[in-house]
């Protein structure tokens, strides 16, 4: 379990919430803590947007003020794009991996990334109840979504190494494994099959590509390309041609 959670304090949309979620089951976090005065659960429409995600949401813990929310955290970044008169040190979020200290980074306690509300964002008082201000830079005056704002910063730290980046897919750009027999000799058998006109049923061509084949080593996913063209070509979709494909 990751050390880091999220805090969301008084959000306003539902439907950032379920967006929220879906942005920290994207960076392996799975602890949200939520704080509402008013209201004792989540709101059902969050459910709406927490894609793949809702197990974070029938999990979030709802407190009555951010003081409790940060009571077992060790160390808490108040997220805000508000300059505010206050001593605690501000930094943008490309900095922020390294503003965090080790010794947060290696304690028990947990460290808690704060996002405030869409309107209003985070009010002075609770900005004092961290240890740091993280700005994320966009230009002029404008600020991010609520959870565009959860989905960058949670990313920025995963960039960095400090989120579980086992989980992640690692898919290699291009897969240069070359092709098989089988499947060349598949694709032989299907063009020879959809050949037309003077091509068709001639013996030669099929020695001919079978050669040029051999000679190119093609890969598996050219092998797969060239499966696709030659199915678009005649028209032929069947369901036992798939295998040819690799």
């Amino acid at each position: 379990m990751s050390k880091f959670i999220v805090i969301l304090v008084e959000p306003e949309t539902p439907h950032n919430v379920g967006f929220v979620c879906r942005a920290m089951r994207c960076n392996a976090l799975t602890e949200l803590r939520i704080v509402y005065e008013k209201f004792g659960e989540v709101p059902a429409d969050a459910y709406h947007t927490a894609h793949n995600s809702k197990e974070i949401l029938d999990n979030a813990k709802i407190c009555k003020s951010l003081s409790e929310a940060l009571a077992d955290c060790q160390f808490s970044v108040a997220f805000s794009r508000r300059v505010f008169n206050s001593v605690l040190p501000h930094v943008m979020l490309p900095k922020l991996p390294a503003a965090i200290p080790q010794t947060a980074l290696e304690g028990d306690g947990k460290i808690a990334l704060v996002f405030g509300r869409e309107s209003k964002g985070l009010f002075m008082e609770e900005v004092n109840l961290c240890a740091l201000i993280c700005e994320i830079p966009v230009p002029g005056l404008m600020s991010m979504n609520l959870a565009q704002a959860v989905s960058v910063g949670c990313y920025e730290l995963a960039r960095e190494g400090l989120l579980d980046n086992e989980g992640r897919a690692h898919r290699p750009i291009q897969d240069d494994t070359p092709a098989t027999v089988e499947q060349i000799e598949k694709f032989q058998e299907f063009l020879m099959k959809h050949m037309t006109g003077r091509y068709q049923n001639q013996t030669w061509m099929e020695s001919f590509v079978h050669q040029f084949l051999q000679r190119v080593q093609p890969t598996r996913n050219e092998m797969g390309a060239l499966f696709g063209v030659a199915r678009s070509l005649s028209g032929a979709y069947a369901r036992n041609e798939k295998k040819g494909r690799g």
